[in-house]
């Protein structure tokens, strides 16, 4: 993507001082985004790894697996990528369907439709470089990219660039902070694979969600994903399941979309 943005060159080159980048063109209906990410996921890895060896030689200590900050964000996930394409299709760019729809349980109000209002504002939870907030930043809405590791943010920033006039970035650990403020729609691609978040990810949901609003999360087909399903049920939470074919893989995306009940 080429920008004679000066500001925009300075955030690029920031991030090129650290990590070797590489760039896809990312195509959901009529949308079509750049998208700059980290050219290599596994060296960010073993850099981290690299690190934390290190310390524990200098310290004689491991740190814990909550204190050791796996750079998850660094890998696009085929999650987000199918959480673009639906966003793309409920507010109306390129129309189509959503995937296979099963409702876990009878409610009286029916499930929100293809090509429903645009949600005015977004959460991306767990951003990692941002694919899915800035494709609903593209489509419209104000959106909060929200990740623990400060280069997420970074290029969460660099990404939804065009749309930096309703773009905010902030560090959040959903295990101990709250903002302030809720959401029409929060997003989540791939962040239930660990179980012992789902404790702290439900009540933050909770504490973040507009009245009427949406949770959509993505999940790859893991087992936790089976495991949360029956999780969730019990807690006060309407769960639709759709699928989303996505071309990076040959089984499709499981979006699982989580309204609060209200009956």
């Amino acid at each position: 993507m080429t920008s004679s943005d000066p500001t925009r060159l300075r955030l690029l080159r920031r991030i090129q001082r650290r990590y070797p980048t590489s760039e896809s063109v990312f195509r959901f209906g009529s949308l079509e985004l750049p998208f700059v990410r980290v050219a290599d996921p596994d060296r960010v890895l073993d850099e981290v790894a690299a690190e934390e060896d290190r310390l524990e030689r200098v310290s004689g200590v491991r740190a814990s697996s909550d204190q050791l900050h796996l750079p998850y964000w660094a890998e696009l996930w085929d999650s987000a990528i199918g959480m673009g394409q639906v966003l793309a299709k409920r507010w109306g760019v390129g129309g189509g369907e959503w995937g296979v729809r099963k409702t876990e349980r009878p409610t009286s109000s029916s499930p929100p439709t293809p090509h429903s209002p645009l949600p005015t504002s977004a959460l991306d939870l767990g951003c990692g470089m941002g694919l899915a907030g800035t494709v609903a930043a593209a489509l419209g809405a104000r959106v909060m990219f929200a990740d623990l590791e400060a280069p997420a943010l970074l290029f969460a920033r660099l990404n939804s660039w065009p749309w930096r006039d309703r773009v905010r970035t902030r560090r959040v650990d959903w295990r101990a902070d709250r903002l302030g403020e809720q959401f029409d729609i929060i997003l989540g691609a791939d962040i239930l694979y660990e179980r012992k978040q789902w404790d702290y990810l439900e009540p933050f949901w909770r504490a973040h969600l507009a009245a009427g609003g949406t949770v959509l999360l993505g999940e790859p087909g893991r087992q936790t994903g089976d495991l949360f399903v029956e999780w969730i049920a019990p807690r006060g939470w309407l769960l639709t399941r759709h699928s989303e074919k996505v071309s990076t893989r040959e089984r499709p995306i499981r979006l699982f979309e989580l309204q609060m009940r209200t009956d």
